[in-house]
C-alpha cells in the first residue's frame, strides 16, 4: 500500500501530460521505465546474506595465472566491444547444477548483452568418468579457438542440452557415450559452420592425463585463491562472488539483473574513469579492447573488497547550478558533498561540521542547499551554535587547556534571551561562571560592559538502568548503592515503578552497584555488580532481580508504610497551609497582616518540583483574585 501511494503522484503525472492513456498498460509502462526482468533478493541485497567480495589483482600478476588463460565469450557482433562487467562461471560438469548454470550462461549471451563478456572456469573431480573430461576439453577448446565465430554460442548451447538431457541421466557403457557425444560434436559442427576436421584432430589425440593436469591449477585458483569450497558453481561478477547452491535456480535473466545491478552501482563509474585515462608509455598494440575489459575487472574487484556503508550515495543527479557552493582543491583525494536545509536545525549543526572538515582534510566540496519551499511560521527562533573541538582550544605557549568555546556577536539588546547549552542527554551540565541571570538575559543592561560570559562544566554522567523482577512487576522502592570498595555508598537511588526505572550520577571510572542496606538488601538478592564508565556516553543497564526464600510473599514497602502515610500527611498539610497563607496574603488577612509584620517568613526549598508547585499556586490565586 505505501509502495502504491509513493507511485500514485507519477501515475498523475503522466495521466495529466498524457502518456498514460486508456488503453495503457499501466503495469507494463512503469516496468520498462528504469527496471528490471527478474527480480532476486540475493542479488539485490535484500537477502539476510552479505555480499561476498574478492580482488582479482593479485591472482592476474601471477605470471602463471589462470585468468591469463580465460578466453572470453560475448554475444553476437560484440567481440570487438570494451565489455565493463566480466562474468567468470566456476562450474562443476559433474553436477547438474552446474551444467545448467552453463546452460543459462550460453542463453544470457545469445539473449544479447553489450556490457558483459563471460568467462568459463570448467572443473570436475579426479575420479570424474571420462565423458565429463571430454565435454570440458570440446567447450574449452572451442571458445579458445573459435570464440569470434558467429554461431560458436549456438554449437556451444546444442551440446550443453545435449550433455545435460542425454548424459546427466544416461546408463550406458562409457565407450558408447563418448562416440556419441563425438558424433553429435561432429553434426553440431557442420551445422553452425564451424570447421569439423579440427574437432576430429582433438578428439583423436584426447587425454584425460592431460586435462586433470589443468584442473589441477584451476583448483589452486578456485579453491585456495578465490576461497570457494571444492564442488561448488559460482559466478563472480567483477570480484563479487554468488555462489550457486544445489537445487537454486539461476536462470540468464538472473545474469542481467547482476550485471545491471554491478554496472550501475560500482562498474560504471571506474569504466568511465578508465576510458580517459592516457596510456603513456604502454605499446598501442596492446590497448586492445581486451585490456580494457580487463583493466576494469582488474580495478573493480579491488575495490569491492573496501567496506562501503550503505549510508553511502551518488549525489551526480543532483542539479545544482545555482542553488550550490562548490569548494574545489585540486589535490585532494577526498570529495564532500552536503545537502542542507539552511533553516533547519539539522542544518545548525552539519555548517560548522562542514567548516572543521574543510579546514582539518581540504577536500573538494559541493554544499547544495535545499530549503522548504514554503514556510508557515519561522522555522529558527534560536541562536545556535554547535561546538567543536579545535586546535585552537589548546594554549601555544604553555600546557593549559581553554577549553571549547562559542561565540554570538551582534545580538539584539531589547530582546529577553534564554542561554541554553545543547547536550548529549546522558550529560549533566551546569553553569559555573555566570554573573547575570542566564534564563533571563536583557544586553542593554549590562551598561558598559558589552560582553556577557558564562562558562558551563560537565559535572557528572547518568548511569541509568531498568530493574524487573522474574515474573513480577518491577519492584517500587527498591534501593541502590553506588560506590567504591572502600566507600560503597557514595549515590544512592530508588527504582520507580515505571518500567523500574532508576538513574545515577557518575563519572569515569569503575563501581560497584549493590542494595542498599536495610528492607532492600533483606528481601531480595543481587551480586555486586562491577561498572565500569569508560565512555562519555553513559551507560544503561538492565538488572535482574529476585526475592530471597521464604520473603517472596513480603511486600517492599510494608516496613515504612507508616512513615509513608506521615510523609504524605506532611506533604498534604504542606501544601494546605501553603494554600491558606498564600490565599490569606493576597485577600488580606488583617490577622496574617499584623503577624507578618512582627516575623519574617523565610522560604527556603531545596526540591524544584515543589518550588514550581509554589509558583503555580501563587499564579492560579492572583488570577483569581484578579
Amino acid at each position: 500500500m505505501n509502495a502504491m501511494n509513493d507511485e500514485l503522484p507519477r501515475i498523475q503525472e503522466q495521466v495529466y501530460y498524457g502518456h498514460i492513456q486508456s488503453h495503457t498498460d499501466v503495469l507494463e509502462k512503469f516496468l520498462s521505465e528504469s527496471s528490471y526482468k527478474r527480480y532476486n533478493p540475493s542479488i539485490t541485497g535484500k537477502s539476510t546474506e552479505k555480499k561476498r567480495f574478492v580482488s582479482l589483482f593479485a591472482s592476474y600478476h601471477q605470471e602463471d595465472s589462470v585468468l591469463h588463460d580465460i578466453s572470453y565469450l560475448h554475444s553476437h557482433g560484440s567481440g570487438d566491444d570494451v565489455k565493463p562487467v566480466t562474468h567468470l562461471l566456476a562450474v562443476d560438469l559433474s553436477l547438474v547444477t552446474g551444467t545448467k548454470l552453463l546452460h543459462e550462461a550460453i542463453r544470457y549471451l545469445m539473449d544479447g548483452s553489450n556490457r558483459a563478456r563471460v568467462g568459463l572456469l570448467l572443473y570436475a573431480r579426479s575420479d570424474s568418468i571420462s565423458t565429463i573430461l571430454l565435454m570440458k576439453d570440446i567447450i574449452d577448446r572451442t571458445i579458445s579457438s573459435f570464440s569470434g565465430k558467429e554461431k560458436v554460442l549456438d554449437f556451444l548451447y546444442g551440446l550443453c542440452k545435449y550433455y545435460e538431457g542425454q548424459h546427466m541421466v544416461a546408463s550406458s557403457a562409457a565407450g558408447d557415450t563418448l562416440s556419441s557425444i563425438k558424433d553429435k560434436v561432429y553434426s553440431l559442427a557442420a551445422e553452425t559452420a564451424l570447421p569439423v576436421d579440427d574437432y576430429k584432430a582433438w578428439l583423436t589425440c584426447f587425454s584425460a592425463d592431460t586435462i586433470l593436469e589443468g584442473i589441477d591449477k584451476l583448483s589452486d585458483f578456485l579453491f585456495g585463491q578465490l576461497g570457494l569450497e571444492f564442488g561448488s558453481n559460482a559466478v563472480i561478477t567483477n570480484g563479487r562472488i554468488f555462489v550457486v547452491d544445489d537445487g537454486d535456480s539461476f536462470l540468464n535473466d538472473d545474469l542481467g539483473l547482476l550485471e545491471s545491478m554491478e554496472y550501475e552501482l560500482r562498474t560504471k563509474y571506474i569504466h568511465e574513469i578508465i576510458e580517459e585515462v592516457e596510456w603513456g608509455g604502454v605499446d598501442p598494440d596492446y590497448l586492445t579492447s581486451k585490456f580494457y575489459s580487463d583493466i576494469t575487472m582488474l580495478v573493480s574487484s579491488s575495490m569491492s573488497i573496501r567496506e562501503r556503508p550503505s549510508e553511502r550515495a551518488h549525489f551526480e543527479i543532483l542539479n545544482a547550478e545555482y542553488s550550490a557552493i562548490k569548494l574545489n582543491s585540486m589535490n585532494s583525494s577526498v570529495h564532500i558533498d552536503a545537502v542542507i536545509d539552511p533553516l533547519s536545525p539539522a542544518g545548525q549543526k552539519l555548517s560548522p561540521l562542514l567548516r572543521i572538515l574543510s579546514r582539518q582534510i581540504q577536500p573538494s566540496m559541493r554544499i547544495v542547499l535545499n530549503p522548504i519551499s514554503s514556510l508557515a511560521d519561522l522555522p529558527l527562533k534560536n541562536y545556535y551554535r554547535f561546538v567543536l573541538p579545535s586546535m585552537d582550544d589548546f594554549s601555544s605557549t604553555d600546557f593549559s587547556v581553554h577549553g571549547p568555546k562559542a561565540f554570538f556577536s551582534n545580538m539584539p539588546l531589547s530582546k529577553t534571551l534564554t542561554m541554553n547549552i545543547d547536550v548529549p542527554e546522558p550529560w549533566l551540565v551546569e553553569p559555573v561562571v555566570a554573573i547575570h541571570d542566564l534564563d533571563n538575559i536583557l544586553l542593554e543592561n549590562l551598561g558598559d560592559v558589552r560582553t556577557l560570559q558564562a562558562v558551563y562544566e560537565l559535572e557528572a554522567l547518568l548511569l541509568t538502568g531498568h530493574c524487573m523482577e522474574k515474573d513480577r512487576e518491577p519492584p517500587r522502592g527498591l534501593q541502590f548503592i553506588l560506590g567504591t570498595k572502600q566507600r560503597p555508598h557514595l549515590v544512592d537511588t530508588l527504582v520507580m515503578s515505571n518500567l523500574g526505572y532508576w538513574q545515577m550520577k557518575v563519572s569515569p571510572g569503575v563501581w560497584y552497584l549493590q542494595l542498599a542496606p536495610g528492607r532492600s538488601a533483606d528481601l531480595y538478592e543481587l551480586p555486586s555488580k562491577l561498572i565500569a564508565i569508560d565512555s562519555l556516553r553513559g551507560k544503561l543497564l538492565h538488572i535482574e532481580v529476585q526475592k530471597k526464600k521464604g520473603k517472596e510473599h513480603e511486600d517492599l514497602l510494608n516496613a515504612d508504610d507508616d512513615n509513608h502515610v506521615q510523609e504524605k500527611t506532611d506533604n498534604k498539610g504542606w501544601n494546605t497551609n501553603l494554600l491558606k497563607w498564600a490565599s490569606s496574603f493576597i485577600s488580606g488577612d488583617a490577622s496574617l497582616k499584623k503577624k507578618a509584620e512582627k516575623n519574617t517568613v523565610t522560604l527556603r526549598m531545596q526540591d524544584k518540583g515543589r518550588q514550581l508547585t509554589f509558583f503555580l499556586l501563587l499564579l492560579v490565586i492572583c488570577t483569581s483574585v484578579s
